[in-house]
């Protein structure tokens, strides 16, 4: 029983707020304990559909900031002026050809809430996990600036050690953080990831 109240909770505090998905208190969660995202700063989004974490960043980067999202899905309009959302794979995305369009050359933080379609065969979701981590990793080495911020979900699998390693190698800390927001029944967690080397 207590595992659906907590889903319960988030799912409609997220309605009341305005917020498209309980992901949001995620990210909330994270920035209050770690402080990754300033006022004014250049956010990315992999994977940002349905927008909740835009629409988190939004609020945190403030009028002068940036918040460009991408994602293979569609994702519905957002009214806030500093958003920008791109359609498309990030498996195939260019970030120098998106960075070129701005008036920047490289982000601030980049955040990736993306699971990856898992079939519940260990070594077909390991292979999916760490294809899709491979694509984040060359955005992140192309798009975020030295010194930048990371946060990417993950979950608890026989290739955690290996995507753990990679980051620690990029980064000066790496962290591994639950928030409270996750289902207790799900193996997500977080990797919050400061100070790009």
């Amino acid at each position: 029983m207590g595992r659906f109240v907590l889903k319960d909770t988030f799912y409609k505090k997220a309605k009341q707020e305005g917020f498209r998905a309980r992901s949001a208190y995620k990210l909330k969660e994270i920035e209050t304990k770690f402080h990754i995202v300033r006022k004014g700063g250049a956010v990315l989004d992999l994977g940002c559909s349905p927008g909740s974490f835009l629409q988190v960043l939004s609020e945190m980067v403030g009028e002068k900031g940036t918040v460009v999202g991408i994602d293979i899905l569609p994702t519905p309009p957002l009214p806030a002026k500093n958003i920008t959302a791109i359609q498309g794979d990030i498996r195939e995305t260019d970030i120098s050809a998106i960075l070129s369009g701005l008036p920047f050359t490289s982000f601030d933080v980049i955040t990736c809430d993306i699971a990856p379609n898992l079939s519940g065969i260990r070594e077909v979701d390991d292979a999916r996990i760490e294809e899709l981590f491979g694509s984040v990793v060359k955005t992140v080495e192309g798009g975020l600036k030295p010194g930048g911020h990371f946060i990417i979900k993950s979950f608890f699998t026989t290739v955690q050690k290996n995507i753990t390693d990679e980051l620690k190698r990029r980064f000066e800390k790496v962290s591994t953080y639950k928030p409270a927001a996750s289902r207790s029944v799900s193996s997500e967690v977080y990797f919050v990831c400061m100070g790009k080397k």
